[in-house]
């Protein structure tokens, strides 16, 4: 892949792992005094804890796979 498309790719999700971040502590995820509803009998503000690191490691895994001063294997 062209080193200026991953460069592009790595910026965005730099950016969407902030966003992400900035996001977990607005009362859209954690709401004060808010445990309902609830998804398996978890809190809302757990689950959607859980969702939201679910998505970080997930965007994380990405960032690494298209960093752009990775060496892609040769075998």
């Amino acid at each position: 892949m062209n080193t200026h498309i991953k460069s592009r790719l790595y910026n965005v999700l730099i950016l969407l792992a902030l966003l992400l971040a900035v996001l977990t502590f607005t009362p859209l995820v954690m709401p004060y005094g808010v445990h309902q509803p609830s998804l398996l009998h978890l809190p809302y503000t757990l689950w959607t804890g859980l969702i939201v690191a679910i998505l970080l490691v997930c965007l994380t895994w990405l960032a690494v796979r298209w960093h752009p001063g990775r060496k892609e294997d040769e075998s």
